[in-house]
């Protein structure tokens, strides 16, 4: 999958990076049946504790390793779970720095996730098993998420939308809506623009977007077994995020489903990572 907006062609190698617990992920590349090359990374966890099975999809210029950087919150929560005695296993994927997760004529790869990827990386971990399939998406990955769960439905169990680039505007959207977009929100006009951009790219008019627009799936969601929904954004997101995530809340809720709301002070990328390690713990649906 190649955007004019540039993406990142990994090497097929097959590295290894740190995970927390002194385990390390095994990562490495893989082709589709499309022809489109990903990168993975798969942390085994403690399967006679629990067989979940944790997806990430990292944000804008990221790459399937950073779940498990030292540094990032990811690698944060990683760790509290492991206080708390919970060690999932995850996996993450990655066509590189900029893609997006959808199913149209240009870019159809949700079935490639769901009837190739999928079965493959949860072969690498021993399977489904008992555990649940459970989502995590940061930004952009964000964006990813909903689309898989809302797309996939009774995939999976619960999902954790972080930064999502989650908008009230989409790429066909008026100069004017634009500008009171940036104005109600605060977000930078240059942030706004690259965001706007990267979906002209994807989605090829105004039906091709709507037939993905988050707000339209939470709408024409058809399983009976519904995502429990974990939304986190920074109040202060230079994309604007923050409006968009709390009107998916109550979008979410208002068909019935089960969304919450955590926005914190702090700009893009920020979320409340504490509250994320306990939604994730928690079975409750």
């Amino acid at each position: 999958m190649k955007l004019a907006v540039g993406m990142l062609a990994f090497s097929l190698v097959v590295f290894a990076s740190n995970g927390f617990a002194g385990a390390q992920p095994v990562c490495g590349t893989q082709t589709t049946s499309l022809g489109d090359s990903y990168n993975y990374c798969v942390h085994t966890g403690n399967r006679q504790k629990t067989q979940d099975v944790v997806y990430y999809f990292h944000g804008l210029w990221g790459n399937a390793r950073q779940f498990f950087d030292q540094r990032r919150d990811t690698s944060w929560v990683l760790k509290r779970w492991a206080q708390l005695g919970y060690e999932p296993s995850v996996v993450t994927i990655s066509f590189g720095e900029i893609w997006l997760l959808v199913n149209n004529q240009k870019f159809p790869l949700l079935p490639v996730f769901q009837n190739e990827m999928m079965p493959f990386l949860e072969g690498q971990v021993g399977g489904l098993g008992s555990g649940r399939r459970l989502l995590m998406g940061e930004s952009m990955g964000g964006f990813n998420a909903s689309q898989a769960s809302l797309q996939l439905p009774a995939t999976f169990s619960k999902v954790a939308l972080l930064c999502p680039a989650l908008t009230v505007i989409g790429p066909y959207s008026s100069e004017a809506d634009i500008d009171k977009y940036i104005a109600r929100t605060k977000a930078l006009r240059s942030r706004v623009n690259l965001m706007l951009g990267i979906s002209r790219e994807v989605f090829a008019d105004e039906a091709d977007w709507q037939n993905h627009n988050p707000f339209n799936l939470l709408t024409r969601y058809s399983g009976l077994i519904r995502p429990v929904f974990f939304v986190s954004t920074g109040l202060q997101d230079e994309f604007g995020f923050q409006e968009g995530s709390a009107e998916f809340v109550k979008a979410a809720q208002a068909v019935g489903m089960s969304a919450t709301w955590s926005p914190l002070a702090g700009g893009h990328c920020k979320y409340n990572r504490e509250a994320v390690a306990q939604f994730f713990l928690s079975r409750t649906r």
